[in-house]
């Protein structure tokens, strides 16, 4: 006589540790990567902040934005967005110009220098991040990103 098992479901206790375990790995990458671009800022300049960073990767995949364009590319506020941009602006990272149709707006971009600090910098994160991948097998990779993607499309809404 043979008999089958159904497989048993999941109980709400067990969702609740896997999703605890999940914030918990969630909690140690936010760590690593604060870890991580708190080094990358350094390399482009020892009195470069995290934000001042984000600002940078920003403009080095837009180019030349206004101001108004940091703001909402950061989800910050716009005095935050303003200091900081004058904060690099003293550290030789970006250029304001004001725009010649509108005289109001600012616009922001790296100076050459500060590109080519961010491209060295970066050049670090894709060594770093393909070194551990690499010992990985693709069907693992492929799985995760799609796993990021899912969270991703699920948190924005």
């Amino acid at each position: 006589m043979t008999s089958m098992t159904t497989p048993r479901p999941e109980t709400d206790a067990e969702v609740d540790e896997a999703i605890g375990q999940v914030e918990a790995q969630f909690n140690e990458m936010y760590n690593q990567t604060r870890l991580v671009l708190t080094r990358r800022a350094a390399e482009v300049h020892p009195e470069l902040s995290i934000f001042g960073f984000k600002a940078l990767r920003v403009l080095q995949r837009q180019g030349e934005c206004p101001q108004g364009g940091l703001v909402e590319a950061l989800h910050a506020d716009k005095g935050v967005v303003s200091r900081t941009v004058r904060h690099l602006e003293e550290l030789g990272l970006v250029e304001r110009t004001t725009d010649a149709d509108d005289r109001r707006v600012q616009l922001v971009a790296l100076t050459e220098d500060a590109g080519r600090r961010l491209e060295s910098a970066m050049a670090s994160d894709r060594t770093v991040l393909r070194d551990t991948l690499m010992a990985w097998d693709a069907e693992e990779i492929r799985r995760l990103r799609d796993l990021i993607a899912k969270l991703n499309e699920s948190l924005a809404g």
